[in-house]
């Protein structure tokens, strides 16, 4: 179904639509090494199943290249429901002609893409595994400010289940404490350059939201909670970005034997499976 978002301000999901949308600038922004940035959307397309796909025509610029807008086109499918998990297959100007043969990121390792980045999303780290330089990095405050991505993947996760279609304003109250991020490849030099990897793990802590609202899992209430979020990226060898994500530290609504709280100690477990140090 189409929607005209300039003639009529009222459309379905209009939070997630605009995430999705920065999702393919930042699709583009990793394959050509720009920084564009969404003004506003045009249009777009929605299909209505269970699963749905977006088709979005929007207006960014890149504030170090050109200020004028330049007009894009991007998709975006959801992969499954009641969780992030979507993936972008097109994200590119307006009328730009796509090469056919296939991309090859910048940043890759082809020994790690076969099984660190698949399967299910990893725990939340330990402190001690944190404090490992080798696996992890742990992004500056400056360096997070910087790249707007790392707090769209946190607003992702935190539409993902409701899609809080009336509810932007939940985002301002947002306070990231940490961000960490594992690209399954040690040693690289500069640390930061990890920022750039095609294929990571995200860790965010942050607070600053009231609920928690996702499927079967129950959270403690309050803004000054203290959240964590893990979200994965992989950009493959043919340009699709997929984006997966979920909060840490939640308790199942699913009876089970009775190990979510031993010793009053906080879960720490997002009812992943386990990873070792």
């Amino acid at each position: 179904m189409p929607y005209d978002c300039v003639r009529c301000k009222s459309y379905p999901d209009p939070v997630m639509v605009n995430l999705y949308a920065k999702v393919g600038l930042h699709r583009y922004n990793m394959f050509k090494e720009t920084n564009f940035k969404l003004d506003s959307l045009v249009k777009f397309n929605m299909l209505q199943h269970c699963l749905s796909s977006f088709y979005i025509t929007l207006l960014a610029h890149d504030p170090a290249l050109d200020p004028l807008e330049k007009t894009f086109q991007v998709k975006v499918n959801d992969i499954k429901v009641r969780c992030l998990h979507i993936r972008c297959t097109v994200a590119r100007l307006k009328d730009e002609v796509i090469p056919r043969k296939p991309f090859v990121p910048h940043f890759h390792d082809t020994s790690k893409e076969d099984g660190f980045f698949k399967g299910e999303l990893p725990d939340w780290p330990s402190d001690n595994a944190l404090n490992d330089g080798k696996r992890f990095y742990l992004v500056k405050e400056s360096e997070w400010q910087a790249n707007d991505w790392i707090l769209m993947y946190l607003e992702l996760v935190i539409c993902a289940d409701g899609r809080l279609t009336e509810k932007e304003h939940v985002f301002s109250q947002l306070e990231i404490l940490q961000v960490a991020i594992e690209t399954g490849i040690e040693d690289v030099e500069p640390p930061n350059e990890r920022l750039k990897a095609t294929r990571a793990n995200v860790y965010i802590k942050f607070k600053g939201l009231a609920n928690v609202l996702t499927h079967k899992m129950i959270f403690e209430s309050g803004e000054h909670v203290e959240r964590k979020a893990v979200v994965r990226r992989v950009l493959d060898k043919h340009g699709s970005l997929t984006i997966s994500g979920t909060f840490c530290g939640g308790r199942s609504t699913q009876k089970q034997p009775s190990v979510a709280l031993q010793n009053g100690k906080k879960i720490q477990s997002c009812q992943k499976r386990p990873r070792s140090d």
